[in-house]
């Protein structure tokens, strides 16, 4: 189940932003050939409401190569005639986590030279529930919420709330307990996502780990059909 969503409008501030700082890439390090990810808020400003702003221009490297921040650096903002309020940010992988097939769906393109990708605004709205919660947080982080309201009215509905809990049945491994004890932010947010966008009060149990194990079945049977042939061991010819 997906929705196409608009090719990026490199004309908005942050698609200037983002075109000045890979022409400066492309120009300190032309052979530089790894790829570039938007993320953040700029997809669904570059795709679907170019007055929905962030502070940043996020982007997530392969490599924290110190060359590229500098670049960042050197090539903002005020210096183009941009908007000075907005920064580049070069993040690290583990800064955009969201479904694990978001490749699938992303808008990949060459600007500059450079390979860069726009994730679907569905992989986007789940990157937007790893964000970190203070220990007073009660809901979702109000920027967070506006943009699944303005994707879903610029995109008739899309993600439906089917389309959403089927993304997060993806991310089941980020359900789990952390490592060192303290709180799952992923599972409060969607808690908080479900409940004040969708108005579904949220349970993992039905709405994630069975779910997950129904999608299993079928490889399972599929396997234990395999094995079964495997011993019949069967000729080639």
């Amino acid at each position: 189940m997906s929705w196409k969503s608009p090719l990026p409008n490199w004309n908005t501030v942050a698609g200037r932003v983002l075109d000045t700082f890979f022409a400066a890439v492309h120009e300190a390090l032309p052979s530089y050939d790894l790829p570039l990810t938007v993320f953040g808020s700029t997809p669904i400003q570059l795709c679907l409401d170019e007055a929905f702003t962030s502070a940043d221009v996020d982007i997530m490297v392969l490599d924290e190569d110190e060359r590229l921040r500098e670049i960042a650096i050197v090539a903002g903002i005020g210096r183009a005639g941009l908007n000075p309020t907005f920064g580049v940010q070069i993040c690290p992988p583990h800064f955009f986590r969201t479904t694990p097939h978001y490749l699938q769906r992303a808008h990949a393109e060459t600007r500059h030279g450079l390979r860069v990708i726009v994730p679907h605004p569905r992989d986007i709205l789940v990157g937007k529930l790893h964000r970190a919660r203070t220990d007073e947080q009660m809901r979702l982080v109000s920027k967070d919420r506006r943009a699944f309201q303005r994707v879903r009215e610029l995109c008739d509905g899309h993600p439906t709330k089917d389309e959403f809990l089927e993304d997060l049945i993806s991310c089941e491994p980020d359900f789990r307990p952390v490592y060192d004890g303290g709180v799952n932010v992923f599972r409060l947010n969607v808690e908080d996502a479900l409940s004040e966008v969708y108005g579904h009060a949220f349970d993992l149990q039905h709405d994630i780990l069975d779910a997950r194990k129904e999608e299993r079945a079928p490889a399972a049977e599929h396997n234990i059909v395999s094995e079964m042939i495997r011993q019949l061991r069967p000729s080639r010819e």
